[in-house]
């Protein structure tokens, strides 16, 4: 009870501190100007056996999953989602960075990549996570610069009295305690034109998120976080054990469904290899 009672009250002052707003501070937008969406290489993950995700490997086309990043350039600032696997790893072979049954390959700076566009870490306006776990927070302390968008439940499970000590990602993340910060209730407009919104799908982690981006001439994209990792996993419903248990990942998956119609978007499954071979990299965009 004590314990429970002061991951409250941490809470509660960070929320003090970073108070919740729906309201976004708008400017007028450069004429003509769109938003872009740039594809950045976080990294590859080698996995032999999907079993973990409810899948056999016969019913797999590829094991092995990206871990990238988006940069998403809005007329009046930028929001970084994701941050791959981590440039601490580049030149390591898979075999010397596995965490669990997972090797870690990367080959290209995020930071440079985001450099060569001319986004150095202090010029980024927002970072969003879609979650807390490694493959998504490599690189998270570079942008502990910009503000950062977090849903309640997981800010508690990064920061709050009841983290586990053996959690490795971490390390990855700790100066985000410290960051500027929104914490979020549910979904959120982040430049208040429903161009780019953060849409709250929980059950992969307390506060999962996921991201909508909708662009003028290649049509409007939902970015998936982990709500799936494999394109198998969304044609056969299929799941990790833990999230068909609890429920939360099927009812987040059933309403992400029903926003994908209705906004005529296309879902970008994000961890998805095959896909990710097909998309455009940076410093090309889609717009």
């Amino acid at each position: 009870m004590r314990k429970g009672f002061a991951g409250l009250v941490v809470l509660a002052a960070v929320a003090a501190a970073h108070p919740i707003s729906a309201r976004v501070d708008r400017q007028a937008p450069a004429k003509g100007a769109s938003v872009r969406l740039y594809v950045l290489d976080g990294g590859i993950l080698t996995i032999k056996e999907p079993t973990g995700f409810g899948l056999t490997r016969a019913e797999v086309k590829e094991t092995d999953m990206v871990s990238p990043a988006f940069l998403i350039v809005h007329p009046t600032g930028s929001l970084l989602w994701d941050t791959g696997l981590g440039d601490h790893l580049i030149g390591r072979p898979a075999s010397e960075t596995m965490v669990g049954a997972f090797g870690q390959t990367v080959s290209a700076s995020l930071k440079g990549q985001l450099m060569a566009i001319g986004n150095a870490p202090a010029q980024i306006t927002y970072l969003a996570l879609s979650h807390m776990h490694f493959d998504h927070v490599g690189n998270a302390n570079d942008y502990a610069t910009a503000t950062w968008l977090v849903q309640r439940p997981e800010w508690a499970a990064m920061f709050g009295d009841q983290v586990s000590p053996s959690n490795a990602a971490a390390v990855r993340y700790s100066a985000l305690r410290n960051a500027k910060t929104r914490i979020l209730d549910g979904d959120y407009d982040v430049f208040g034109d429903g161009t780019v919104v953060i849409k709250s799908t929980p059950g992969h982690t307390p506060g999962h998120q996921s991201l909508f981006v909708r662009l003028a001439r290649s049509g409007a994209v939902v970015l998936s976080g982990d709500l799936y990792h494999y394109p198998e996993e969304r044609t056969l419903n299929r799941m990790p054990a833990r999230e068909a248990t609890e429920g939360l990942t099927a009812v987040s998956r059933a309403n992400l469904d029903a926003f994908i119609k209705t906004a005529s978007a296309q879902l970008w499954i994000q961890h998805d290899l095959v896909h990710w071979r097909e998309l455009k990299k940076s410093p090309s965009f889609y717009d």
